[in-house]
């Protein structure tokens, strides 16, 4: 199987993504809709209802431009030139995002945790469960960062060689 150009992995990739959106659009009006209006909300305080509603938004924008991001990454590999520096930028945007993503969940775990009740990873009736989501994006944001820089340094060879002949 190929894995750039038409006919590939990248436009699968890419067609799952278009999915993927459309079913997060429709996610994020059902998670909204029970944050503002759903009988949970009926017992949270309106400082924590608006801390809750503003942590979503940023965490859930910051997915949505993730997967556009995503979207622009695969396009420049179904159109087979992968190693542009538009790459570079949008692979470095999608590292931030990861941080902030991060950052919300820590700022969730912070104010609406009891810290006595962290746990590393447990298991119940609804199946596996960790506290640490945080730690997952903080490492795809450091791995996606340097993938930025490994595309760059393609770049920079690529450069080179064109100059060279």
């Amino acid at each position: 199987m190929k894995y750039y150009g038409k006919g590939s992995m990248s436009s699968v990739l890419k067609k799952t993504l278009d999915v993927i959106l459309i079913v997060g659009v429709i996610a994020t009006i059902l998670i909204f809709k029970s944050v503002i209006l759903g009988k949970v909300s009926e017992e949270i305080s309106m400082s924590k209802k608006v801390l809750i509603t503003v942590l979503l938004a940023v965490g859930i924008c910051c997915v949505f431009l993730i997967v556009f991001n995503l979207i622009k990454v695969l396009n420049s590999l179904v159109n087979s030139n992968p190693f542009v520096v538009s790459n570079v930028i949008i692979l470095k945007r999608v590292s931030m995002q990861c941080f902030a993503i991060a950052f919300c969940y820590i700022i969730n775990f912070i104010f609406n945790s009891n810290l006595k009740e962290f746990q590393f990873i447990y298991v119940d009736n609804k199946g596996v469960h960790t506290d640490m989501e945080f730690i997952i994006f903080i490492f795809a944001g450091c791995f996606i960062y340097i993938l930025s820089k490994v595309f760059q340094q393609a770049i920079d060879y690529k450069d080179e060689n064109d100059f060279t002949v």
